[in-house]
């Protein structure tokens, strides 16, 4: 039955390093017997030369809706209007409302209408009657609000519920077919910010790796001092100024270890000179974003991956590192400990919690043989629950179901 629906990927930025699960889900999708088309708000994060294959070969057949020259983006809103002046007029009263009298928000929520329109006339053109998005909800819930379609939209984390009345989630939840949590600590979130008679849209079907790509090396002799890995954008939601006082604990009782923070943002400049307070800054390396191939050599040299974050949905990064079968400490948030359990096949430490963080990385690093059984629990966990193509599999028969009104 998955072979007779058309399904619009509505992105954000497609193909971006920290959404390859994106690129990947859509792959396994058209392997499963769906059209998936995609237009992506933004080009990709890099250039085309910095592309993999891969990347490169999905960026030639998608539409970039910010590619289009704005004079032509003004022109095809102007031939939406004179084709159909009361449905294009609806969807812009929409946007208005949903800006809510703000003159910032307007301005945004005007180029999300005529970002829409560009969306809604590709469907057209491409015969598909349903929109997924993935970071793009407002656009596609303008779409389905100015055409004859369907949305749904996948919420990931703290991005999309940390302020759910500035970013209308009730006004999304409403528009929507259905709406996607990839883990159960999401959903009751989205709960929290619909009417109970809205709950059976809201489904959960988490994300998930291929393992088989994370190949194990040979068994990891501790090295000397102990290295730390922790992945994410240099941001304050991320805690890695958390990370660096344990980093500073853990010196001060003559157990230096070395950290490799991998990522960009805005906190780097700041990150960089507390290092340099804490007395740290030879312990630390900013190694900025690096490529997949990069990313797999930290891996396999890291003794422990650390997430100090203080909010998230479940990180990718974390999945990976798991598989590679390297200990981790992660914070006992969201939806965190649906991956993790403590003591088993990773460390959760309290969030916002240094001391207990130390705690959680002495613990691993005083005691190999624990460091070694938990990851090896860890590869297992991430292969029992959270294989990518599994999970993708599942995902489509609750497209089906939704959008054909399959029922089970």
């Amino acid at each position: 039955m998955a072979d007779q629906i058309k399904v619009l990927y509505l992105v954000g930025q497609f193909p971006a390093i920290n959404h390859s699960y994106l690129l990947a889900e859509v792959r396994i999708l058209r392997t499963l017997g769906l059209e998936v088309p995609v237009v992506s708000i933004s080009p990709p994060d890099r250039p085309l030369e910095k592309l993999s294959p891969v990347e490169r070969e999905e960026a030639a057949r998608t539409y970039y809706v910010k590619a289009v020259p704005a004079a032509q983006v003004a022109i095809l809103n102007l031939g939406e209007f004179l084709r159909h002046p009361p449905r294009y007029l609806r969807g812009m009263i929409f946007a208005l409302r949903l800006a809510g009298g703000s003159p910032k928000r307007l301005a945004y929520h005007l180029a999300y209408f005529s970002e829409a329109i560009l969306v809604g006339q590709r469907m057209r053109r491409s015969g598909v009657t349903h929109v997924h998005a993935n970071f793009s909800a407002t656009v596609a819930l303008l779409v389905a609000r100015t055409f004859p379609v369907t949305m749904s939209f996948a919420v990931y984390g703290f991005g999309e519920l940390h302020d759910p009345v500035g970013s209308r989630l009730a006004e999304r939840i409403h528009g929507a077919m259905f709406v996607r949590s990839i883990n159960r600590h999401g959903r009751g979130q989205l709960m929290l910010s619909c009417p109970r008679s809205e709950w059976p849209k809201l489904i959960y079907v988490p994300l998930g790796i291929d393992a088989a790509e994370f190949a194990l090396g040979p068994p990891r002799t501790v090295a000397s001092p102990p290295r730390l890995l922790c992945v994410g954008r240099l941001a304050p939601e991320k805690g890695q100024a958390l990370l660096l006082e344990a980093i500073a604990a853990l010196s001060a009782e003559n157990r230096p270890v070395q950290l490799c923070l991998v990522g960009d943002g805005p906190d780097r400049a700041w990150l960089e000179s507390r290092a340099a307070e804490l007395g740290i800054a030879s312990n630390v390396e900013f190694a900025g974003w690096v490529d997949q191939a990069r990313l797999m050599t930290l891996y396999s040299e890291a003794d422990l991956f650390v997430l100090p974050s203080l909010a998230e949905g479940i990180p990718m990064v974390l999945m990976e590192a798991m598989a590679m079968q390297i200990p981790c400490v992660a914070p006992r948030i969201t939806g965190i400990p649906e991956l993790i359990e403590h003591g088993v096949d990773g460390m959760l430490f309290a969030v916002a919690d240094v001391e207990d963080l130390t705690q959680q990385i002495r613990r691993l690093l005083e005691s190999p043989e624990l460091s070694t059984q938990i990851g090896r629990q860890a590869r297992a966990r991430v292969v029992r629950d959270y294989d990518m193509a599994r999970n993708t599999e599942r995902f489509a028969g609750e497209l089906v179901k939704f959008v054909c009104g399959l029922l089970h």
